[in-house]
């Protein structure tokens, strides 16, 4: 191999694992720390809280989220665990003695659309808990997911 192709390769997955790296944290930073303080644990009683403590969530709001929230989390362990085994192929293309580009393309494919589908179905869930609040309080969850994607950036 061609020290040309060498450093090609090495640009290619410095390139993915950078990639890979920032979508983690991105997707990391929406599902779990929408604001300084409170985190979105999905499943958990700090997201719960957030919402019932800013967001005055009545009883009735609570009912029409609740499942809402369970299916999202099902939905999500679901798509980490895509990712997890997507990464692990990556890392195993990537440690061969001989990187196989079909090997290696295949599980950067398999990663990205995890991640990809991953950060659709938090939007999709955003917008679908939006629905079932009053204006004043889609508003508060506007601003407070807002904030937390422009913090990280």
């Amino acid at each position: 191999m061609t020290s040309r192709a060498k450093w090609m390769i090495a640009a290619v997955l410095s390139s993915v694992m950078l990639a890979g790296l920032t979508a983690w944290l991105v997707t990391d930073w929406t599902l779990h720390r929408h604001g300084e303080g409170h985190a979105h644990d999905h499943g958990g009683t700090d997201f719960h809280a957030w919402m019932h403590e800013h967001l005055d969530i009545t009883p009735e709001q609570h009912e029409k989220l609740e499942p809402i929230e369970q299916e999202f989390e099902k939905q999500r362990s679901r798509l980490k665990e895509e990712i997890r085994t997507a990464g692990l192929a990556l890392a195993a293309a990537i440690s061969e003695s001989k990187v196989d580009e079909a090997k290696l393309q295949d599980a950067l494919a398999k990663l990205n659309k995890a991640q990809g589908d991953l950060q659709r179905m938090t939007l999709d869930h955003f917008f679908a808990m939006k629905r079932y609040l009053r204006p004043a309080q889609a508003k508060k969850l506007v601003q407070w997911t807002h904030d937390s994607l422009a913090r990280d950036h």
